[in-house]
């Protein structure tokens, strides 16, 4: 670090920590103002102002960030968990909520959670003794008997993709029920009429809501969806390859399929490969968060795009104002959006339908 009082001799104050002091002597200035100019407050014209930047500048000061934090009892921090880093839903989340973060002067502490709810659990607790400022919880795969009561620990808290106890936190999601029924009723537009589901994980929330919306569309359309049509899986590739293989095999009759998520609807895609079945002519496919990915599988994947950047946005900034004590109460729902590819076209008529799957070896 760079001798505050300005020798070039390495030995002579090497390693001396910069202070407010140094850099209100550097500028003339009182420690009040430059105190003032750190935190960023009124009360200082801009030409002092421009003179203290200059000092901080010149002598490498850094704000002590801990002792401010100690002294205020906040540490302008944010904790935020997410489920799988791994999973390309999430960076836009975090990408969202770390904009807003960092322009109000926040540091994200991210945490990947691998799926588990225990490492979730210990992630919360963590966060509590790193004494963050608040919580945002994506997509949090906890119950709310253990969920909640952790959340509550913290001075402010927002969940992602699910309902939540408003007292004890905020809540940021996608209306999922709606992007089901958009995906069955496009499948349904498209001639198809057996329709099955790969649900991804039972614990999932959001997975629930879109069962829910799957299942009220097709009755209200007079389909059936059948309870061993919908098969709940690992929210992957190799879930979605596992569960759509034994599907497909064991009934030949599905024409539709939605996905979990767009992960699982590549897995779908391999899957129909291996059984020689035609995407879209066979088998209709339509995956769920439109990942950067989709476009680029064969075939393209039709989807519902989900709004995952203004997710992350709005959760950081109802966190924020509930840190603030404000915003209590409040729900934010985002809307879904259709996004039909190549892996979606309306069926052939019925017969040649049947002839064609024979011709290529799948049992009817």
């Amino acid at each position: 670090m760079r001798n505050v009082s300005g020798s070039d001799d390495p030995a002579h104050g090497a390693d001396v920590k910069v202070t407010l002091a140094d850099v209100a002597r550097r500028a003339g200035v009182s420690i009040m103002t430059v105190s003032r100019v750190v935190n960023d407050r009124p009360g200082v014209g801009e030409a002092t102002r421009a003179r203290v930047r200059s000092a901080i500048a010149q002598l490498g000061y850094r704000p002590n960030i801990v002792a401010r934090g100690l002294k205020a009892r906040r540490s302008r921090t944010i904790g935020l968990l997410v489920p799988d880093v791994t999973n390309p839903y999430f960076p836009d989340i975090v990408r969202g909520a770390e904009d807003v973060a960092i322009r109000h002067g926040f540091t994200l502490l991210l945490t990947n959670v691998i799926e588990d709810v225990d490492r979730e659990a210990s992630a919360l607790l963590a966060f509590e003794d790193r004494r963050v400022d608040g919580v945002i919880a994506a997509s949090p795969r906890l119950d709310d008997e253990r969920l909640l009561p952790l959340l509550a620990r913290h001075a402010a808290a927002v969940i992602v993709n699910r309902r939540s106890d408003p007292d004890v936190a905020g809540s940021v999601r996608i209306d999922h029920e709606h992007g089901a029924r958009m995906a069955i009723r496009h499948l349904a537009e498209a001639g198809r009429r057996e329709i099955a589901v790969l649900a991804g994980p039972a614990y999932s929330h959001a997975g629930r809501e879109r069962l829910l919306g799957a299942d009220r569309e097709t009755r209200e359309r007079g389909l059936l969806l059948h309870e061993h049509r919908i098969v709940p899986g690992p929210p992957d590739v190799d879930g979605g390859a596992r569960a759509a293989h034994a599907l497909l095999a064991h009934d030949p009759e599905i024409d539709g399929l939605l996905c979990f998520n767009d992960l699982v609807a590549a897995g779908a895609l391999q899957a129909a490969t291996e059984l020689g079945l035609s995407v879209p002519r066979d088998l209709s496919v339509i995956g769920y968060d439109d990942i950067l990915f989709a476009r680029m599988f064969t075939p393209a994947l039709s989807t519902i795009r989900a709004p995952t950047y203004d997710l992350g946005r709005h959760a950081a900034t109802m966190l924020l104002d509930r840190m603030r004590g404000e915003g209590r109460g409040v729900d934010i729902v985002l809307q879904p959006e259709l996004i039909v590819r190549g892996s979606t076209v309306p069926a052939p008529p019925p017969e040649a339908h049947a002839a064609d799957r024979t011709r290529k070896g799948v049992p009817r």
